[in-house]
């Protein structure tokens, strides 16, 4: 759905609208030196056209002061009856125009002998009080080329023509001739100098409509209105609130088109903070927002995605007492559509039925989109065919919500009998049918269409692009996802920040680390990185490829940092098992004046946890109401959990869960029975266990710890009947690891008997070389999985010995595993890091796990 901002408000006076005459195409020619010539001309004279079939024979009349006093003075005779003549058919003429009758009022001014300066008036205002300016470029020239010098009063007319057409040499020419009349030197002659200044303006010379400006003797709230609407045309914002600030100081107060012109402006850009400050300074001076103030604050922070508060101004609106118009109602029901709130959306449908509004076709498009993006397709098609004139938008939101509700096939059925209809599918369409395959996970279809596109005659833009990245990426291709970014930019389309934001987290993992540089160069390029987004998005997908360096350095380079900047760099440094640093940036963050959110309260406690401050972490979970007006919720309570559970405060633990006021989730039962299990507390771990298992008895991850206690305790554990354990390979989980090596990505896993045989002889040398064989753990319990699989090697085994003989000694191992290491490989890959001085670091389910020394940076504690 597509919805257009208010329009600005107009510096210039709207005509009332009639049926269009069939207008000509003015020819304007050298008008300068006809203007000249008679400009130049005593500013008495008032020329008289000569007539056009026998004119040659008509006596010669020389130009008199006045047209009054000409008529007064006319001798007797013919002459006396030709200006008779020309007053009636004048008066005939102006009859006609004001009947309606525009045919009849032309046929007369066209079949007059002479036209005199007030026929032309006549002849010119009947089309500029229709706004039919074309005509009235083509009556101006012909005019001057017949030698008749219009006054101050048609000049502005003439004017406000040029304006409307943004004929700039008429403009001009017609300023000239004011000068040179003098119709803008005296302080009647404001509403020329209005007309001179807004032409200008609307043909996009602010320069010189500025020097008219400050040229200007004496200045109404038409002049300061028409430089601010310039102002706020060129996006010179703050130039724009100067002229407010200046007019109000030199006495002139503005009216409610001033400020309507300012607010839209800035809802039109975006800003829509400054939008609703203005909003309020205007109710402060007196004038009350009309519909247009209204109107382009909602359809303002609909297209900024703020729906909320485009919901809260158009309720605030109505308490004000003034009635939306169509076009107020339709952005409400699309900031309801954004929303999903379909009670909301039905009363402003019904709202829109009492004032009648319901069949334009801009409400019966916001409406087929919220029905739609509310799942409600059977109404959203039942509006779509009452609209009576459906255009673009129409079919468009019609089948988006086809394609968003999962009928690809409806979809592709309107999709088709569109063209049979008259209207020519656009970009946007071809983007929602791809977008709406893709979504369904019929990638072959989406494609397919994405190359037809051109071939019917629809250039692609960033968007299908970025459609087809953000689908592979969904459906994890994410190697795809990265051959499409390329051709992109072989191909020259710019990515914009949607399709960055669209492919860094595909890269967001340890073998991917070069992969994130790449993506940072082309934001570097493209000088996308100033966004906020990007930039958090970078900080955490550096963070996650292992390189907490690079993190930093886009954080501290980072200007405008949020609070989602901070837990981004926060739980980096926590990741890397630097909880110091975590704790640093925390009180980096509160003297830059960031208040912390739920998420950085929770990353803190997992950081004292890390360094064994219960004290401290006590003070930040007890006190976090009080200070920071956050309320402990289930994520708070299991950092609570594991940092007492990591530091053998069972009990202390236990006690907590029991009296929260919270219903413990797996996380909090997860942290009990891991801290349980590696202090041997058997009762508290079989009774995490049995909370575990009514929870979600087929998580094959809690599996896994069940079992971890069961080595440690044997028979004596109950285990729970409520719970079936998968066979390893029935698991939805398989037991793999990837791992990096020259820019190539090699899979292994567990058990698999198609590994090469120099990896196997090149394990082994590592284990009689570190002293550690398949039946000696050293430390640690054998979890399930290694009963069953006693004798195979595992997946992460494999990929360091493969690493070790393959990669540069001074190259870092990155491994990613898909679950849980068990403690076997944990003391393996620390003994290895020890003996070979290698950094591994792997990914598994729960952690990241940095080996560097012979130790690990989770502290033997996942």
């Amino acid at each position: 759905m597509e919805l257009l901002l208010a329009p600005l408000p107009s510096v210039l006076p709207r005509p009332h609208q009639f049926p269009l005459q069939p207008t000509s195409r003015p020819r304007h020619g050298r008008l300068q030196e006809p203007i000249t010539a008679f400009a130049q001309a005593p500013p008495i004279a008032l020329p008289v056209q000569e007539s056009r079939s026998s004119s040659s024979h008509a006596p010669h009349r020389s130009p008199q002061p006045h047209a009054q006093e000409s008529r007064a003075h006319l001798p007797f005779g013919p002459a006396l009856r030709s200006e008779r003549r020309i007053v009636s058919e004048t008066k005939l003429i102006t009859m006609h125009s004001c009947a309606g009758r525009l045919a009849d009022a032309r046929k007369v001014f066209d079949g007059m002998e002479r036209r005199d300066l007030l026929a032309w008036s006549a002849m010119i205002g009947a089309y500029a009080i229709r706004g039919m300016y074309s005509e009235v470029i083509v009556l101006a020239v012909t005019m001057v080329r017949e030698g008749v010098i219009p006054d101050r009063f048609l000049i502005t007319r003439i004017l406000q023509a040029c304006a409307y057409t943004e004929d700039l040499e008429l403009g001009m020419s017609m300023h000239s001739l004011a000068i040179r009349k003098g119709f803008t030197e005296r302080m009647r002659d404001v509403p020329v100098g209005n007309s001179v200044l807004a032409m200008y303006v609307k043909c996009g010379e602010l320069g010189c409509a500025r020097r008219v400006f400050e040229k200007m003797g004496r200045r109404d709230l038409g002049t300061w209105n028409s430089m601010i609407f310039g102002c706020c045309l060129s996006g010179e914002w703050e130039e724009a609130r100067r002229l407010l600030n200046d007019m109000r100081h030199n006495g002139t107060e503005p009216g409610v088109v001033t400020w309507n012109t300012l607010i839209s402006s800035y809802a039109r850009s975006g800003d829509l903070d400054v939008a609703m400050e203005l909003l309020e300074q205007m109710v402060e001076s007196g004038v009350a927002p009309d519909v247009v103030t209204w109107t382009s604050l909602v359809s303002g922070f609909v297209h900024s995605d703020r729906g909320d508060e485009a919901l809260r101004c158009f309720i605030r609106m109505r308490l004000s007492g003034v009635e939306p118009n169509g076009m107020t109602i339709a952005s409400a029901i699309s900031a309801c559509a954004s929303l999903r709130l379909l009670s909301q959306g039905m009363e402003l449908h019904c709202h829109a039925i009492k004032v009648g509004s319901v069949n334009n076709v801009l409400s019966g498009n916001s409406l087929v989109d919220m029905y739609a993006k509310c799942g409600e397709i059977v109404a959203a098609k039942s509006i779509f065919n009452e609209i009576p004139e459906k255009d673009i938008f129409s079919w468009n939101s019609m089948v988006a919500g086809y394609a968003q509700a999962g009928y690809c096939g409806k979809a592709y059925e309107l999709f088709c009998k569109m063209e049979g209809h008259g209207v020519r599918r656009n970009v946007i369409t071809w983007n929602i049918m791809i977008s709406g395959y893709i979504r369904n996970g019929d990638d072959e279809r989406a494609f397919e269409l994405f190359q037809m596109m051109e071939n019917c005659g629809v250039k692609r833009d960033t968007a299908s692009w970025n459609i087809l990245i953000a689908g592979s990426v969904h459906n994890g291709h994410f190697d795809r996802a990265l051959r499409i970014f390329r051709q992109m930019q072989a191909l020259l389309v710019r990515p914009d920040y949607i399709t960055i934001l669209s492919i860094i987290p595909a890269f967001a993992n340890l073998v991917a680390a070069w992969k994130v540089r790449e993506i940072h160069a082309c934001i570097l390029h493209y000088n996308l990185e100033m966004d906020g987004k990007i930039a958090n998005a970078l900080i955490n997908a550096y963070s996650k490829s292992g390189d907490l360096a690079g993190a930093c350095a886009v954080f501290d380079s980072h200007l405008s940092r949020n609070i989602i900047s901070w837990n981004c760099i926060i739980l980096a440094h926590l990741l890397h098992g630097s909880p110091s640093e975590a704790l640093n940036r925390f009180c980096q963050m509160k003297q830059e004046g960031v208040m912390p959110d739920h998420a950085t309260l929770t990353a803190i406690i997992k950081a004292y946890g890390l360094k064994g401050k219960v004290s401290e972490a006590k003070e930040i979970f007890y006190n976090m109401t009080h200070d920071y007006n956050i309320t402990p919720d289930l994520d708070h309570y299991a950092a609570m959990v594991d940092l007492l559970g990591r530091l053998g405060r069972l009990e202390e633990a236990y006690k907590l869960i029991d009296e929260m006021p919270l219903i413990p989730n797996l996380a909090v039962w997860e942290a009990l029975l891991t801290a349980a299990t590696i202090h041997g507390n058997v009762r508290l771990a079989n009774l995490a266990a049995r909370e575990l298992a009514s929870i979600e008895p087929s998580d094959p991850r809690i599996q896994r710890l069940v079992y971890n206690l069961q080595d440690l305790a044997g028979n004596s554990v109950d285990v729970p009947h409520m719970m079936v354990f998968n066979n390893v390979r029935e698991s939805e989980e398989i037991d793999s690891c990837s791992i990096e090596i020259k820019n190539k990505v090699y899979l292994f896993s567990s058990g698999d008997n198609v590994v090469l045989e120099s990896t196997v002889a090149e394990l082994k040398l590592i284990m009689i070389q570190i002293g550690i064989s398949l039946l000696n753990t050293s430390t640690g319990t054998l979890d399930f999985k290694e009963k069953e699989e006693l004798s195979a090697i595992h997946c992460e085994q494999l990929a360091i010995a493969f690493a070790i003989s393959n990669s540069p000694p001074f190259r870092s191992i990155r491994i990613i595993k898909t679950v849980r290491m068990c403690s076997h490989c944990h003391t393996f890959a620390k003994l290895v890091s020890e003996k070979y001085e290698r950094q591994i670091l792997i990914k598994d389910s729960n952690c990241l796990h940095k080996f560097k020394g012979g130790k690990c940076s989770c502290e033997d504690n996942w």
